[in-house]
């Protein structure tokens, strides 16, 4: 990874993550989320290396690899190779069931976070909340997962919504770690329901899921700074309070299943090339700065990367520390 492309693209204010979908197909159903339900056109591998060879050029240091369920893809590892070729160090986001070992073993070769979604460990709260009974292919898939040496950050994420219960994400979080996982949650976000879909039952009672972070950053505030830090705006979005600008395009952007580029998760048909960025950011910003004031969401891309910038100098001061979590849970960066 070029560094300095992603240090000075920081300090500019342009993107260094790219959340590409790299299909829409999915083999659960999720009732929070909506993009299972639409039509996929995927990038053959040809035209992902040029889009990964500019995105590169652009200063771009990270990719998402996301979906749908991007293990559906069977050149989901020459997508992997393609990104690290060009020095951006992909993410891969999967709901794990189709996490077997093989695949695992070619991930743990490389530069390449992965990160599984479970939210229950609690069979019927799993069905409820990922339309398919499928909780036990996960758990056969991790306890092979565990006895796999990996370079980098393998982590276990949990969405945490009004159906959410404290000792069932505890749990998790102990399955994560005694599987060699980080853990970290995250709040369930629907906003404008263009990816996560408004369910009532799950964004009924939002003091309960407020309750769960308050528990959650007591225990990261000891064990994970960053996601301390993380947490700490998390527990200010479940309140209520004003937000910071979020990172959409400033920070990062969607690439979508056919490759065409967009601000956001929350804004799909917005056009948001690379060349003329500033321009085109200049263009957009009233925008995405009204959807950040009127419906502020949270989701995995949006904040986290400015979070982080905008409390460099605590990190700075805490990072022997940091250091040593990273090393523990895996490099992420």
């Amino acid at each position: 990874m070029n560094h300095f492309k992603v240090l000075r693209n920081l300090s500019f204010g342009r993107p260094i993550l790219t959340i590409y979908d790299v299909t829409k197909l999915c083999n659960q159903r999720c009732p929070m989320c909506n993009i299972w339900k639409t039509r996929s056109e995927s990038l053959d591998l040809t035209a992902i290396e040029e889009q990964a060879k500019q995105l590169s050029a652009f200063g771009m240091g990270y990719v998402y690899l996301q979906g749908g369920e991007p293990t559906l893809r069977k050149d989901l590892i020459a997508i992997v190779d393609i990104f690290i070729k060009y020095g951006i160090k992909p993410t891969v986001l999967s709901n794990g069931i189709l996490v077997k070992k093989e695949l695992a073993e070619e991930l743990a070769a490389r530069p390449c976070n992965l990160m599984l979604s479970v939210d229950s460990l609690i069979p019927e709260r799993f069905a409820h909340m990922r339309g398919r009974d499928s909780l036990q292919k996960v758990l056969d898939n991790v306890a092979v997962l565990r006895n796999i040496p990996h370079r980098s950050n393998w982590s276990v994420t949990t969405t945490v919504s009004a159906i959410s219960e404290l000792d069932d994400v505890l749990n998790i979080r102990q399955w994560a770690l005694d599987n060699g996982f980080m853990h970290a949650i995250r709040p369930y976000v629907f906003v404008k329901g263009v990816a996560g879909a408004e369910v009532a039952e799950l964004a009924a009672d939002r003091q309960k899921v407020l309750n769960i972070f308050e528990h959650y950053i007591e225990i990261a505030k000891k064990e994970n700074y960053l996601a301390y830090l993380v947490y700490r705006e998390h527990i200010r979005y479940l309140k209520g309070e004003s937000m910071p600008m979020c990172d959409a395009y400033c920070r990062s952007l969607l690439m979508k299943e056919n490759g065409a580029l967009a601000p956001c998760i929350e804004f799909p048909d917005e056009q948001a090339g690379l060349s003329g960025f500033a321009e085109r950011y200049k263009e957009l910003k009233p925008q995405l700065a009204a959807c950040n004031r009127d419906t502020p969401c949270f989701y995995n891309d949006a904040r986290e990367i400015g979070v982080l910038w905008r409390h460099k100098l605590e990190i700075a001061l805490h990072l022997p520390v940091i250091l040593l979590q990273l090393k523990r849970y895996g490099n992420f960066f």
